[in-house]
């Protein structure tokens, strides 16, 4: 699984496995989705838990869309934004933005921001999503996430807003890939399965 994927998916899918699949023995690796890639088509890794890119090439791999995860824009409890009705780029085309800069997310997020007017005022990038929860919840700034990192207090127990924004914006896809053309192990396809039933889980 690649690091964000780890975060806010991987417990609930592997106690699923787990519970479903009691003698199978899981070996779980963390890293970016090139190498991830590049072990499954070389046979080294059965199945991964990835962001899809849409400019993907996953001509050697099949892949599957667990879920959806649309950007929301998030604020600090009094922000003037808060009680709008609705919000756009242009809105927030002069706050300070607080950037997670986390390999995954980092192109789609630097595609948003080339939608605003004016050069963003980056002022903090990091890779901890709990660093970006307390800049925003202090005031520090504002940002841009996929709901599914979203949680609405940060550490110290300070409350973050989220909100929509108005007009076309990336989502974040989150799949399950495996090599193509290859016989999936009973044990691979349960993985997927499971995986599955998982975002239906969360769709319901």
């Amino acid at each position: 699984m690649t690091a964000l994927v780890s975060g806010y998916v991987l417990a609930d899918i592997l106690s699923r496995y787990k519970r479903a699949y009691p003698y199978v023995k899981i070996a779980v690796i963390e890293d970016n989705s090139e190498y991830l890639e590049h072990l499954l088509i070389g046979g080294e890794l059965d199945a991964a838990v990835i962001l899809l890119d849409e400019d993907q090439d996953l001509m050697a791999l099949e892949a599957e869309t667990l879920d959806v995860s649309p950007y929301r824009l998030w604020l600090p409890i009094g922000h003037r934004l808060t009680t709008s009705d609705s919000i756009s780029l242009d809105d927030i085309s002069d706050e300070p933005l607080v950037m997670l800069n986390i390999e995954e997310i980092e192109a789609t997020t630097h595609k948003l921001l080339s939608a605003l007017n004016t050069r963003p005022d980056i002022v903090f990038r990091t890779r901890s999503v709990e660093a970006v929860r307390n800049m925003v919840a202090t005031g520090a700034g504002v940002t841009l996430l996929p709901d599914m990192v979203y949680r609405p207090w940060s550490l110290d127990g300070d409350r973050i807003e989220s909100r929509d924004i108005s007009g076309s914006l990336p989502v974040i896809r989150i799949g399950v890939v495996w090599r193509k053309g290859s016989k999936l192990q009973p044990h691979v396809q349960g993985f997927i399965n499971v995986a599955q039933s998982h975002h239906k889980q969360r769709s319901r």
